[in-house]
């Protein structure tokens, strides 16, 4: 039997040992508590402090009233901080002050573009007053082919915009017809199609046949009641079609009004470029196109345009400049001669950076290449070479990531200048005109550019082509009111926009 007194004794360290043990399982637990709410959260505030490095000299604001201060600003080529809303808003003065200011020399090989202002001076010689048209004043044309860039037509809508409030709206000359890629728009027109057609030249690695006409895209059916519609004002239209074998045909109307019947077949066994022009009265005109047959057609392009002068767009996402080289050439040679450009804008170099430096040989004779074979079918016209835009992109991995400027867009630049000055081309620096290397990391926080660090806004474009427009009329009236210079012979004048030795 044992002892009541030795039994109690006995629960009596049992308890106490149960207390103690959920005491110190309380004490852990709030300690535990107390580390991740209150000290690791300090601890990582005090880490980050640390990290973040002190505010940088580049990536604030550019003072407008040192423009030499702002170029050594642009050498800055990291962004690691977050945009804030005072960091827009002095990037967004920073950039439109560069934009304002007044180059001492925009143009590489500015006299090459003598051929441009002789055509702008004659057709301002025989049209009407300002802001009017005369049906006797000729048409000056204006043909940019380039990249995603050019392919929105918010650079090139701007430019044609500012072009023709000055010397007369030309219409918007030559566009692709129907709708061949998402997002496709042109300012002052609407558009449409029917579900049956197929976009051919989109996919570089596979162009088919290459009979690509102007632009390098076209779309095809081979079915009956397919249709394209086009609505805009012109004095002119013209359609661009493949003659082919067996080709179907199309009924053509204008505000619903029958016009013609399209044959596209061609007796011959290869294909060619065909073209349909129609003179029609001024104004707004709803044209239409249908298919009659089950037989093949394919639209190559629609040209609307009236006297004055046109600024064209015919880009392709994606695209590099050699990839003109690849379509049918005789067809592309065929429609450009009856463009007759007064200037060619090539708006390449992005997409072009981005490949290896080792392909870089290739890619600088076909480049040299294609400038040859547009002086070839037009000598008549000037050709203005863009450079790319300045571009950022992401180094690292994750919180320790920083956008970087990208460097490879230096080889570019520099090649197509060489290109220029054998060519007989003109070179405008548009990552110069931004504000130099660096200048997109400002330009995102300023809004003017996308968070892709590649792509500029709708606001980004429009700013760019205004200062473009403004640096070529610019150009334009000092050619106007200077006197013509001898070959060979120096300017007496510090800057001379049109002499062959005139460097940025």
């Amino acid at each position: 039997m044992s002892d009541p007194h030795l039994q109690s004794a006995g629960h009596l360290p049992a308890s106490r040992a149960v207390a103690s043990a959920r005491a110190r399982s309380s004490r852990t637990i709030a300690l535990i508590l107390t580390f991740f709410f209150v000290v690791y959260p300090a601890l990582s505030a005090a880490k980050r402090k640390l990290q973040k490095p002190a505010p940088p000299r580049a990536t604030g604001r550019v003072s407008a009233h040192h423009p030499k201060r702002s170029r050594h600003a642009a050498q800055s080529t990291t962004e690691t901080a977050n945009i804030g809303p005072q960091r827009g808003t002095g990037a967004a003065e920073a950039a439109q002050a560069i934009l304002a200011e007044t180059p001492t020399a925009p143009f590489l090989y500015p006299a090459n573009l003598l051929p441009f202002f002789r055509a702008l001076a004659a057709q301002q010689a025989v049209a009407a007053p300002l802001n009017s048209q005369s049906l006797a004043s000729p048409t000056v044309r204006i043909l940019q082919f380039g990249d995603s860039h050019t392919a929105a037509d918010l650079f090139t809508g701007q430019l044609r915009s500012n072009l023709q409030t000055r010397f007369g709206n030309g219409g918007l000359g030559f566009q692709f017809p129907g709708h061949p890629f998402a997002g496709y728009h042109l300012s002052g027109s609407s558009r449409s199609q029917t579900p049956g057609w197929i976009t051919e030249g989109n996919k570089f690695t596979h162009l088919g046949d290459g009979d690509l006409g102007l632009g390098g895209i076209g779309i095809s059916t081979s079915r009956p009641g397919e249709s394209v519609s086009l609505s805009t004002t012109c004095t002119t239209l013209q359609v661009q079609y493949l003659r082919q074998p067996a080709g179907g045909r199309l009924r053509f109307t204008d505000n619903g009004i029958y016009i013609s019947e399209i044959a596209t077949d061609d007796a011959a066994s290869s294909t060619s470029a065909g073209t349909l022009t129609y003179a029609c009265l001024p104004g707004v005109h709803d044209f239409r196109l249908t298919t009659l047959d089950h037989a093949p057609v394919r639209l190559l392009g629609l040209v609307t345009e009236q006297p004055g002068i046109t600024y064209e767009c015919l880009g392709i996402n994606g695209a590099v400049a050699p990839l003109i080289l690849r379509w049918n050439q005789a067809i592309f040679a065929d429609y450009l001669r009856q463009r007759d450009p007064s200037l060619i804008v090539l708006a390449y170099g992005t997409n072009e950076a981005a490949q290896s430096p080792a392909s870089n040989a290739d890619y600088i004779a076909q480049f040299h290449r294609l400038l040859q074979n547009l002086h070839r079918i037009v000598p008549e016209a000037s050709i203005l070479i863009l450079g790319p835009y300045d571009r950022a992109t992401r180094q690292g991995r994750g919180r320790r990531s920083a956008w970087t400027t990208f460097f490879g867009t230096d080889r570019i630049i520099a090649d197509q200048k060489e290109a220029c000055r054998i060519e007989h081309c003109t070179f405008y620096d548009a990552r110069a005109r931004m504000g130099g290397p660096g200048a997109m990391l400002r330009w995102v926080s300023a809004g003017l550019a996308q968070p892709d660090r590649t792509h500029l806004t709708g606001a980004g474009y429009r700013a760019l082509a205004d200062a473009l427009s403004r640096d070529l009329i610019a150009a334009y009236q000092t050619w106007q009111q200077s006197p013509p210079i001898a070959a060979g012979s120096a300017s007496s004048s510090p800057y001379n926009p049109l002499s062959t030795a005139t460097r940025p």
